[in-house]
């Protein structure tokens, strides 16, 4: 039976059962923004458990989930996985054990038709009544009951908790630990774990004490892939439809060794991650350093190492994305949409990772061959912040060969260079949506309409409703319809005016608007009394708006042509739409040379001429893919979908008349035609991240005030450099530069002479190659520089190493200088710079032949300290 015959058969059976079906939720909980990833089937309905939500009794559904907590077992387990699917029934409040255990045992016997032969239950060693329950089913002896380690679920220390049940299938004695007490419930793979019946039947106090709960709920959950390999009689759940193919492409790449089984884990662990990591960047999830980029950036890498281990050594992981995606489409249809974005990403993580990993794997051999039990938390931290190897890789690793650190150390280097670095990051408001939950979806009119008449739903006013708002007030205002559009898909919200319904008289000014679970929230500045109930006449901000409208369509102009000049993978990764700019940041691993700048600035403002008509159609999602519009990584679609067209001719229905030049799925309002735009220009291009640009622009009548301060700030300049005339303030300009840098070379010359003055020198020779340590007071690190150049030029005859510093205030600047002579002994630049920095704790950094920098210090350093430290050199010898 395949996967996708038995996610219906459950959906369907359930739906018979009166349970509404619910699409999977992201991988992202849109319940729960203190959890990093959707670990189970119930995240979603987590309002409907605690009943902020209503309106729903019985749900079911089919949820993809991420879960590390066992991530190094996976591929090496039957059973373990770090990205599954859920499936679950619920009840809130309506049904109880009696159903929750009879439906489910229905289920897996009749309609799954596996063996209750093999099949044992587990319950909660106090809850007599499931108990009872499941002896009307199944025999005693083949009902086990546990303890709260296994069978009684907490959502924390204090609140809603109640016992599981627990349905196992028995794989058979060779699967076993063949110990007395081998029974569901060990450990070994022996007893597989089906399905988890949780009933949330208790409030639990913070004294311990097990108080009823008004409302009992039913949670279920049952891991789809364990499911279907018993079904199948197979023995492993990477046996089954949603892998085989995947191991199948892989197995092409590899011969499997002497060691088989050990190839044949990491071919399954690699092929579970590579699932993980296409779902989570399908999701708009990047590899990153933190948060869930650094979760599924540690995934990746953990694949990468596995390729190693098999000894592949060139990017793999990227060419199984399309197979995942023909595996899960049929599932997961969105998964289509980010083929080609996330094959890029991946392959960009590997080359990445690659360049470094046989640099730290050659760390940990050196501490292997050692035979180093404990090394010190400096190491780990290296190959983490220079080598990029996860903590938890090098954990497994270390785990595996015996050795151990101190994690404290580690965290503290951590912290130290966190707080040296300079980081930024995009920060997520958390909002409470619950005040929302009751109000219905907002009618937004504003796509054809600046204007329109409501009625006020409802009135917030310091998170709490109110009937009025009076004059001064700060408050939200939630109404039936309206052309205000709420900050979302990264278009800032309108602002503008509410008026009386006749529109003579203002009563609000609203500064913002988002959307919220639907709503349109205004958030408004009261001018005169305003009361639930109220009609009003709403008016946006129309020129505000315009200037909007030219900056979205704009990015999708912005979009096609970097695609078009970088290539297909520079796709979108963000934006920021607003009336003054727009920002947008798309996937390229290297900052735009002036020309690329050139040509995209020309591509776009050429479409802007050719006035293209711009088309809007609403379609179902799978017409959008067939007419090949792009989508975003930070939008959740719905199977309907808005399709902005730019260009061509396509009928309602989605029939391509004439090719289009843009296509993508978008909710934001646009212009009718590109000619409305006026005119675009790119303002700064920069990184915001590993593979990531942004690029700042504007549009319309903001580049014409951009061109009004620029020729303000020329005309300022001429009168500086002293002409009437723009066109000359180049060579103006230059000239000046030209006498600047006349100058400034006369100046170093006087100050090399006058250095030379004030040297300390000592040479030392060993190794058969001569050392000069100079110090010189007071002198910049460019002047040690063209110091180090003029030495080298006057010394060529000879293994020599050049040292030169100046100190000043307890600051240090060095710059070591090693000649070719030298370089052929085996001593280096970098490795004397690593005596030196460790000694004084400062930083250099260069090439094998030179290498500069500096620091702070607390002492004076004579050159003979230096040679001290250089002559440890002779220990590597």
């Amino acid at each position: 039976m395949k996967s996708q015959e038995i996610r219906q058969k459950f959906l369907q059976y359930f739906k018979n059962l009166n349970h509404k079906i619910f699409p999977s939720d992201s991988l992202i909980p849109s319940s729960d923004p203190t959890l990093l990833f959707t670990t189970a089937g119930m995240v979603q309905f987590k309002d409907y458990f605690i009943g902020k939500k209503t309106g729903v009794k019985r749900a079911c559904s089919v949820q993809k989930c991420l879960r590390t907590s066992d991530i190094e077992k996976v591929g090496h387990t039957i059973r373990h996985l770090t990205f599954f699917e859920m499936l679950g029934n619920f009840s809130f409040g309506d049904y109880f054990k009696e159903e929750a255990i009879s439906w489910s045992w229905e289920f897996i016997v009749n309609n799954m038709n596996i063996d209750k032969r093999k099949l044992y239950v587990t319950v909660y060693k106090d809850d007599d009544e499931a108990y009872m329950i499941w002896s009307k089913i199944i025999s005693n002896d083949k009902i086990y009951r546990l303890g709260e380690e296994t069978n009684f679920w907490k959502m924390g220390d204090t609140g809603p908790c109640g016992p599981c049940s627990e349905i196992i299938y028995d794989l058979g004695e060779e699967y076993g630990c063949r110990k007395p007490n081998c029974y569901p419930g060990c450990d070994c793979n022996r007893y597989l774990e089906v399905w988890n019946l949780v009933f949330t039947q208790f409030d639990l106090q913070s004294d311990g004490k097990l108080l009823p709960l008004k409302q009992k709920n039913i949670d279920t959950g049952m891991g789809l892939e364990r499911l279907v390999m018993i079904v199948n009689n197979l023995t492993s759940v990477f046996d089954i439809d949603l892998f085989y193919p995947l191991r199948q492409q892989l197995t092409k790449y590899f011969s499997l060794g002497e060691d088989e089984k050990k190839s044949i884990d990491y071919l399954n662990a690699i092929c579970d991650h590579i699932r993980a990591v296409t779902f989570a960047i399908s999701e708009g999830i990047i590899p990153t350093t933190e948060g869930r980029g650094y979760v599924v950036r540690k995934i990746l890498r953990r694949a990468i190492r596995y390729l190693k281990l098999l000894n592949y050594n060139n990017p793999l992981l990227y060419k199984l994305v399309p197979t995942v995606i023909e595996l899960m489409k049929d599932q997961y249809p969105e998964l289509e949409l980010h083929r080609e974005k996330i094959s890029v990403i991946v392959k960009s993580e590997e080359e990445k990772f690659l360049e470094t990993l046989e640099q730290g794997m050659q760390i940990i051999e050196e501490i292997t061959k050692e035979n180093k039990k404990i090394v010190p938390a400096e190491t780990v931290f290296k190959l983490y912040d220079t080598y990029g190897f996860p903590k938890e890789l090098v954990d497994e690793i270390f785990k595996e060969k015996g050795i151990t650190y101190n994690e404290e150390e580690f965290y503290n280097l951590e912290r130290k260079a966190k707080e040296m670095a300079r980081t930024s990051w995009r920060g997520v408001d958390v909002i409470n949506t619950t005040l929302y939950s009751n109000f219905k979806e907002t009618n937004f009119v504003g796509y054809d309409r600046y204007e329109c008449e409501s009625k006020i739903l409802g009135i917030i006013k310091n998170k709490q409703f109110v009937n009025k708002a009076d004059n001064g007030d700060f408050v939200e205002i939630i109404v039936e319809q309206t052309p205000f559009y709420g900050e979302s898909g990264g278009q800032i919200g309108d602002t503008g005016f509410i008026k009386n319904i006749s529109g003579d008289k203002t009563i609000g000014k609203v500064e913002d608007t988002k959307k919220i679970e639907g709503c349109i929230i205004h958030f408004v500045k009261v001018n005169n009394n305003i009361n639930v109930g109220d009609e009003i006449l709403l008016e946006i901000d129309v020129p505000r708006r315009k200037n909007i409208m030219r900056h979205h369509t704009a990015t999708h102009l912005l979009h096609k042509a970097l695609r078009e000049i970088l290539g297909e993978h520079a796709v979108q990764s963000g934006s920021l739409v607003s009336d003054d700019y727009f920002r947008f940041d798309f996937i390229h691993w290297r900052s735009l040379t002036n020309d690329e700048l050139t040509q995209i600035e020309l591509k776009v403002n050429q479409k802007i001429l050719d006035c293209l008509p711009v088309k809007i159609i609403n379609t179902n999602i799978s017409t959008a893919k067939k007419l090949g519009a792009t989508a975003l990584f930070e939008e959740k679609y719905k199977e309907q979908v808005r399709v902005v067209i730019i260009g061509g001719k396509i009928s309602v229905e989605g029939e391509i008349f004439e090719q289009p030049y843009s296509i993508e799925l978008c909710g934001g309002t646009h212009c009718s035609n590109t000619g409305e735009i006026g005119l675009f220009k790119i303002i700064s291009e920069t990184s915001v991240g590993a593979n990531l640009r942004r690029i700042e622009a504007i549009c319309g009548n903001k580049v014409y005030e951009h061109i009004q301060k620029l020729h303000k700030k020329l005309s300022v300049i001429a009168e500086i450099v002293g002409t009437n005339n723009i066109d000359e303030i180049q060579s103006k300009v230059e000239k000046l530069v030209q006498q600047n840098k006349k100058l400034q070379n006369e100046l170093e010359n006087i100050s090399l002479n006058l250095s030379s003055q004030k040297t300390q020198q000592v040479t030392k020779e060993f190794l058969g190659i001569k050392f000069y340590i100079t110090h010189i007071e007071n002198i910049e690190l460019k002047l040690l520089r063209s110091l180090s150049d003029k030495f080298i030029k006057e010394n060529q005859s000879e293994p020599f190493v050049l040292i030169i510093y100046s100190m000043y205030n307890h600051t240090i600047n060095v710059v070591i200088r090693v000649n070719h002579f030298a370089k052929e002994k085996g001593v280096t630049a970098k490795k004397i710079a690593e005596l030196i920095s460790e000694k004084l704790n400062i930083k250099l950094g260069g090439r094998e032949d030179f290498v500069q920098g500096g620091g702070t210090i607390n002492q004076k350093i004579l050159p003979e300290n230096l040679i001290e430290i250089v002559s440890l050199l002779q220990k590597n010898f």
